[in-house]
């Protein structure tokens, strides 16, 4: 017998570089993580002053001004600025997870600005918030970058000023000196943040992976322990799909309060024990019914899908969608399960939340709904012995 000759082995290299290639793809979310059209809002609380000679003077509006200039003037902006009206506003929009960070220019802006061209001078202080529960890199990422800026506009006033200060000849104090060698200072607030024994943020991410995998060999066990059950008719097999979804949430609860209770023990921080037990015993459910309903149609075959789903998904939930390439947030992310699962758990944990109709749990009830209607569905699918009965009468 020549292996070489055989269908396999000559099928061989080109399945091992398919399974090269799909799997390679899953690197390409950490490969250089760069933002695009990172949501931060900026808020502009200025009230300006009136200068003899100049006449009204809105220094927050000229700040905003060069922003958004310098904004437009890039092919693709890692900053897509958002324009909120007020504070209670825009700290409002972090809590329902709108944006990354905010810049907020305080309402004595200009009135400080001016008090540098005086031997007592104000440093200004602008405020920067930082939505740490939305995703900690993000929220990082937006924190430097909002750095950066508040260090050049800062660098742009003390030119300015030391620019109209030599023009008039004028000597500066020595309180005067050290207010300008910074004369904006950065104040930032985490909101919504992360604590600590959260794994930095990723709790939700760490805790809905063995959740996946859970409610994958648990609807498999119960798929090949259906394959040995009577399921000639209609009937009996409705008989036995109403007992496995039985059975799904039976084994919904021991892993939602198992996974909750394992990481509780292994020293997590968890915001409320029952919500997010209840919310994983929710998410198991639609995992389970979802990969059981596909297998009903397709057979064993389906495991294969979830699997590479878990794969690709594994490395990308935990990754702010303005970080990923193009495919990977058109084609992997934006449709997951296990995206929306974390999603949910982020908002118990980060956000305060309590278990609700959030948009993820929506999400998965409907994904739930869907796949049990399409599970009860397959009890009228003609089975082989079916079929070879259909075709002895018909003989």
């Amino acid at each position: 017998m020549n292996l070489l000759k055989q269908k396999q082995a000559l099928l061989a290299p080109i399945i091992v570089l398919v399974v090269v290639v799909i799997f390679s793809l899953t690197l390409a979310s950490s490969v250089n993580p760069t933002p695009k059209n990172l949501p931060i809002a900026i808020v502009n609380e200025d009230e300006g002053i009136t200068v003899p000679t100049k006449g009204e003077i809105n220094l927050g509006k000229i700040m905003v001004s060069k922003i958004n200039e310098v904004t437009n003037s890039q092919k693709e902006s890692a900053v897509n600025w958002i324009q909120v009206s007020s504070e209670d506003k825009v700290r409002k929009g972090l809590d329902d997870k709108k944006y990354y960070a905010a810049l907020i220019l305080p309402k004595d802006l200009s009135q400080k600005q001016a008090t540098l061209m005086t031997p007592n001078p104000s440093p200004i202080e602008i405020k920067v918030l930082l939505n740490q529960g939305m995703n900690a890199n993000a929220s990082t990422m937006a924190g430097q970058i909002l750095n950066n800026v508040v260090s050049q506009l800062s660098m742009n006033i003390r030119t300015e000023v030391l620019s109209e200060l030599e023009k008039n000849n004028t000597l500066i104090s020595a309180n005067q000196a050290s207010v300008l060698a910074i004369p904006i200072l950065n104040k930032i607030e985490n909101v919504n943040e992360i604590g600590t024994h959260t794994a930095n943020g990723n709790a939700p991410v760490i805790l809905i992976t063995p959740l996946w995998m859970s409610s994958l060999i648990g609807a498999v066990i119960i798929f090949l322990g259906k394959k040995k059950a009577n399921m000639t008719t209609s009937v009996n097999k409705l008989k036995v799909i109403l007992e496995q979804i039985a059975l799904a949430i039976i084994l919904a609860f021991v892993a939602g309060f198992g996974i909750t209770l394992m990481a509780d023990w292994i020293g997590f921080t968890i915001p409320n024990f029952i919500d997010t037990a209840l919310y994983l015993t929710i998410a198991y459910f639609s995992f389970h019914i979802l990969i059981s309903a596909v297998m009903s149609w397709v057979g064993f075959g389906g495991v294969a899908l979830f699997a590479l789903i878990f794969f690709f998904a594994g490395s990308i939930i935990g990754v702010a969608p303005e970080l990923l390439p193009k495919f990977t947030h058109d084609w992997i992310y934006s449709w997951v399960p296990m995206r929306f699962g974390a999603d949910g758990l982020r908002e118990i944990f980060y956000f305060g939340k309590e278990l609700s109709f959030s948009h993820s749990m929506v999400i998965l009830v409907w994904i739930a709904s869907v796949s049990t209607i399409v599970l009860l569905a397959s009890a009228f699918k003609q089975n082989k012995i079916q079929k070879e009965q259909q075709l002895s009468l018909n003989e």
